[in-house]
């Protein structure tokens, strides 16, 4: 039977069905979403969620190896809780990297890109070490040293003085133009200054201690005559504007 609200127009009082109905709704929802959460958790600890391969790229000298050894440990680790610039920064510590970048991906993948310290000489002191463009020495791993110019050390000048000379004057003869690997076999000094041997006529050139690179644009100038005439035994480019031969 309907009941007349005061003043108003008669209201259908609700049976215990309807309030079973709506809990049983509210449980139900209850549920979906207890299972939801349940599933996007059971996604996060899936394999494709989880860290389970290590890809590396870049390696030339470095051994593949020892950039997975470097984050081995995370094996097995939710992906969405590693930080990749954190990662990139264990990889950069790594010897001979110069830069690296890190990247997650699906499934479980650890993408790892590194870019290596280029060697730009070799220096010859009871076998060959590798030096970088800055001057650092680099650690090598075996197999034969790359071709590059020789660096012969003197006990006169230092290391650490002798070897960014060096690298500023190949670096002027590349900016020249100049092959350096066809141009430069060894580099090192005397009391003049840094002379290199050339790789095709053993001819000595001397660079002086400063200004390496207007005195090899001089150089190049007359490079084809010289070339034509036949190389001396020395030439010295420590004048302003010319190239002296002997």
């Amino acid at each position: 039977m309907a009941r007349r609200k005061r003043g108003g127009m008669a209201v259908k009082r609700r049976g215990p069905w309807a309030r079973v109905l709506l809990a049983l709704a509210l449980c139900a929802l209850c549920l979906v979403g207890w299972g939801g959460w349940k599933g996007f958790r059971a996604i996060l600890s899936s394999d494709l969620m989880t860290l389970r391969y290590i890809e590396v790229e870049g390696c030339r000298v470095l051994p593949q190896t020892l950039v997975e050894e470097s984050l081995e440990s995370l094996l097995g680790r939710p992906l969405h809780t590693l930080d990749p610039d954190s990662l990139r920064s264990v990889v950069e510590k790594l010897p001979r990297v110069a830069r690296a970048s890190v990247k997650r991906k699906l499934p479980g993948t650890l993408a790892v890109r590194i870019e290596e310290q280029e060697a730009a000489l070799l220096l010859l002191d009871g076998g060959f070490k590798e030096i970088s463009g800055t001057g650092e020495l680099l650690p090598r791993f075996g197999g034969p040293p790359p071709d590059l110019p020789i660096l012969r050390p003197d006990s006169k000048v230092p290391l650490d003085s002798l070897a960014p000379l060096a690298i500023d004057a190949l670096a002027a003869l590349r900016l020249n133009g100049f092959d350096v690997g066809r141009e430069v076999s060894e580099i090192g000094v005397d009391p003049r200054g840094i002379v290199y041997t050339r790789s095709e006529t053993e001819t000595r050139v001397i660079l002086g201690w400063n200004e390496f690179e207007a005195r090899t644009r001089s150089y190049q100038r007359v490079y084809a005559e010289i070339e034509v005439d036949g190389f001396p035994k020395e030439l010295d480019l420590r004048f302003r504007d010319q190239v002296v031969a002997r």
